[in-house]
C-alpha cells in the first residue's frame, strides 16, 4: 500500500526561524588549542629550505610542524 505523503505546514515559530535565518552567516570563533585534524599539507622543498627548517628545529628544539606553526604565528601578528 502507497503512502499518500503530508506536507508539513510552515505555521510553526522554528519553522520560520530557520527557514529566515537560512541565508545568513554566522562568524565562528575558531580555538587555536582545537585538535589538528582539520586539513594537512605537504610541502615540496628543495635541499636549502629542508636544511634551514631542520636548522631551525635543532635550535628551537621543536618539531619542524612546530616550527612552521610558530612562523605562522608570527607572521600573522605583523
Amino acid at each position: 500500500m502507497i503512502k499518500k505523503r503530508e506536507i508539513a505546514k510552515a505555521s510553526s515559530p522554528d519553522m520560520e526561524a530557520f527557514i529566515n535565518g537560512a541565508n545568513e552567516q554566522t562568524a565562528q570563533k575558531l580555538d587555536p588549542k582545537a585538535p589538528r585534524k582539520f586539513k594537512t599539507h605537504t610541502i615540496p622543498m628543495n635541499e636549502y629550505e629542508y636544511q634551514l627548517l631542520v636548522e631551525l628545529a635543532e635550535k628551537y628544539g621543536q618539531t619542524h610542524n612546530g616550527i612552521i606553526r610558530f612562523a605562522l604565528k608570527k607572521l600573522s601578528e605583523e
